[in-house]
C-alpha cells in the first residue's frame, strides 16, 4: 500500500473481529511506529504498553468509565452517561503510548498508517486518558512511572470498516 493511499484510506474501527493479533505483528507495528521522528537522533522519547485479551480491555474500559464519571461529575451528557458507549470498543489490544505529547502523537500516527497498511484497524481513543494516568493504573499496566500516557489505541482485525466521512478543505493561510 502506496503512503498516499494508507493515509487517505484509513479509518477509525470502532467493530473488531474477536481475533487475537500476532505478536510479530504487533512488534512489527510499533517499531514502524518508531520511526516517527525524535527530538534528537539519540533519544527515544517513547514507551509502548501492550495489552492484550479483550474481556481483560472491556473490564477496563468499564474501570475507566467509571474512574471518568467519579472525577468529572460536572460534565453532564458526556460519554460516561451513554450506556452503550464502550471505551475500547471490544478490540483485542490496545496499545498506549507514553513520553512527550508531540512525540507521541508522531509515533500514534504512524502505528495506525502501519496497522492500516498491513491489515489491521485502529481507533485512537482518548476517553481512557483519565484513568490510565492514575499512578494505580500506570503500575497496573507496568506503565513506567516517570512518563505519561498520551495516546491509547484500539488495535485489531476489523469487523467493519467505516465509510469516509465528508472531508472539508482546511484553511490555509499564506503568508507573503
Amino acid at each position: 500500500m502506496e503512503v498516499i493511499e494508507a493515509i487517505h484510506t484509513r479509518r477509525s474501527v470502532r467493530q473488531f473481529l474477536p481475533r487475537k493479533v500476532e505478536r510479530a505483528l504487533l512488534e512489527q507495528v510499533i517499531l514502524d511506529a518508531a520511526w516517527a521522528p525524535p527530538p534528537t537522533s539519540l533519544q527515544v522519547p517513547w514507551t509502548f504498553n501492550v495489552v492484550e485479551g479483550q474481556e481483560r480491555i472491556s473490564a477496563y474500559g468499564k474501570l475507566a468509565k467509571e474512574y471518568a464519571r467519579a472525577h468529572r461529575p460536572e460534565a453532564e451528557g458526556w460519554w460516561t452517561e451513554n450506556p452503550d458507549f464502550e471505551v475500547f470498543w471490544d478490540a483485542p489490544t490496545i496499545i498506549i503510548i507514553s513520553g512527550p505529547v508531540e512525540d507521541c502523537c508522531r509515533a500514534g500516527q504512524n502505528l495506525m498508517l502501519s496497522a492500516h497498511a498491513r491489515g489491521l484497524g485502529t481507533c485512537w481513543v482518548g476517553a481512557p486518558m483519565l484513568w490510565l494516568r492514575t499512578p494505580e493504573t500506570k503500575a497496573e499496566l507496568h506503565i513506567p512511572p516517570d512518563v505519561t500516557p498520551v495516546s491509547a489505541l484500539c488495535i485489531g482485525y476489523p469487523a467493519h470498516i467505516p465509510d469516509a466521512p465528508p472531508r472539508g478543505r482546511p484553511a490555509i493561510i499564506w503568508s507573503h
